[in-house]
């Protein structure tokens, strides 16, 4: 018995906090924005490392040490970095796919149907055709 896979589309972008080699942290989290993700992401990463001001885990004999928080954006991703050092803490943008409906589906194949027949003509076309083609696919 086979079944057929559901055609999918996007639904949504969420935001994923996570910090790698850690399953257990608590600021491992999902976010409809990227500014929320990364501010609760540098939160809940200076309560692991330093505690929190105002917590059990400062006291006033003994204040908690300050971070010193930037982010770098690399290998599509953001990164926590403290005091210059990565601290393995990620925001990174990911896609929730749900079933396409039918008219979506259609415009799948006609997209599809449009890029077979621009490479099916690209080696007959001349080749300053070709790269004016070219050039107006990608994005400016």
């Amino acid at each position: 018995m086979t079944t057929k896979t559901p055609r999918l589309a996007r639904a949504i972008t969420v935001h994923q906090a996570w910090w790698e080699d850690n399953n257990w942290w608590d600021g491992y989290a999902l976010y409809l924005d990227e500014d929320t993700a990364k501010v609760h992401a540098a939160f809940a990463y200076q309560g692991d490392e330093y505690g929190h001001p105002d917590s059990e885990d400062c006291e006033e004999a003994e204040p908690c040490a300050k971070p010193d928080f930037t982010w770098e954006y690399d290998h599509s991703q953001w990164m926590l970095l403290d005091h210059g050092k990565d601290t393995l803490v990620r925001v990174t943008k990911v896609t929730v796919y749900r079933p396409a409906t039918p008219h979506e589906i259609e415009q799948q194949d006609a997209l599809t149907a449009a890029k077979k027949a621009a490479r099916a003509m690209g080696p007959h076309m001349p080749l300053a055709m070709a790269l004016e083609h070219a050039a107006g696919l990608r994005p400016a």
